[in-house]
């Protein structure tokens, strides 16, 4: 068994009085002053977030672009230096290996930032395809990403680089100092909310972090853990690796059809154009339960008509929303639209739920 990682902000975690546990292979913060205190921060002001356990590839070359047509579901061909992508990578039966988001840094010039779940396995996949010769380099681990999110994130990061922070749009990127250190800075996110994602180097990580929280005092901004994270990407209805998305999975299944250029010969293509236009088998819906109190957890099962008709991936209270709300695969056969009424098996009870259209929550316009 692997050891516990820690990235270069644990000890400044620790010093801020965070619950630890255990994601991904790293000791990560949970949550300090509580995930409601954190969510409700970031919906209205700005939260901050180590995010340093994800996985950083390099990918350069004349061969790089060739590589990436043929690993990922989206097109790296269609972007301009300076631009981001979400994207999927598929095994050839259509199921899951990771979703990532690439970065154009320069012509011949990626950045991949992968699930820390998932470094080993798509570090092997790569390798395996990449038969083109492209440069791959893994920069995991000499690697820090810190995560400004919420509506004041703009606001705070201005006050700490000379960089124009606003004029970076929303997928793009822009470089240059931060408090002193050396970023790319990314309009990303994984909360709903408006933000930026900071790439720095690991030893450089702390001081961002640390900067980042005194210069936000003002706005309200807190130190978040994995818990917000979590309730703000679900009530966003952002997919998760090992609950919406795996090797059981495609990523048509999971609602991700925009994130798929055909015609491409990527890795995967054939199966996910025999669902694209025959049965995908299942799909990804919202579920409220009526009561309004009740917790559909992972792993429940779903019933209709006196049988089983799906299973809960994610379930939480969403804060934003005060009640219970959850993510689930439906059968594509029950023809369950939004707003039927289903039953979730909880423990040893059948609970009234609604089918809901995801996601659950939208920034308001202009935010």
């Amino acid at each position: 068994m692997e050891p516990v990682k820690h990235t270069p902000i644990c000890n400044l975690h620790e010093r801020l009085g965070a619950r630890m546990t255990e994601f991904g292979g790293y000791e990560m913060p949970l949550s300090y002053a509580g995930i409601l205190e954190e969510h409700r921060a970031v919906r209205a002001a700005a939260g901050l977030f180590d995010l340093s356990h994800m996985g950083e590839f390099e990918l350069n070359g004349p061969h790089a672009l060739a590589l990436l047509e043929r690993a990922l579901t989206n097109s790296a061909a269609r972007m301009a230096d300076g631009q981001a992508q979400y994207t999927i990578m598929c095994a050839p039966d259509g199921g899951t290996i990771d979703d990532l988001i690439v970065y154009r840094r320069a012509p011949e010039r990626y950045l991949l930032c992968v699930n820390a779940s998932n470094i080993a396995a798509d570090w092997a996949w790569l390798t395996s395809l990449n038969r083109v010769g492209a440069e791959l380099i893994d920069r995991s681990d000499e690697t820090a990403l810190v995560a400004i999110q919420g509506p004041r994130a703009v606001a705070i990061l201005a006050r700490l680089t000379a960089h124009p922070v606003a004029a970076i749009g929303r997928f793009r990127t822009g470089r240059g100092m931060v408090a002193g250190v050396e970023c790319l800075m990314a309009r990303t996110g994984y909360t709903g909310e408006d933000g930026f994602e900071l790439f720095c180097a690991a030893g450089d990580a702390e001081r961002l972090f640390a900067a980042a929280l005194e210069a936000g005092t003002g706005d309200g901004i807190v130190p978040c853990g994995l818990g917000a994270r979590d309730t703000l990407r679900m009530e966003a209805g952002l997919p998760l690796y090992g609950h919406e998305l795996d090797r059981a999975t495609s990523p048509l299944q999971a609602g991700l059809k925009s994130f798929i250029r055909f015609g491409r010969d990527f890795i995967g293509e054939p199966a996910l154009a025999a669902q694209r236009d025959g049965a995908a088998g299942k799909r990804l819906v919202g579920i409220r339960t009526t009561d309004g109190r009740s917790i559909a957890r992972q792993g429940y099962t779903i019933h209709h008509g006196g049988r089983a008709v799906g299973v809960i991936t994610s379930g939480t209270f969403a804060p934003s929303f005060a009640r219970p709300l959850a993510m689930a695969y439906l059968d594509s056969a029950a023809e369950l639209p939004a707003g039927a009424t289903v039953e979730v098996a909880i423990r040893t009870r059948m609970v009234a739920a609604e089918v809901v259209a995801l996601p659950f929550y939208r920034r308001p316009a202009g935010a």
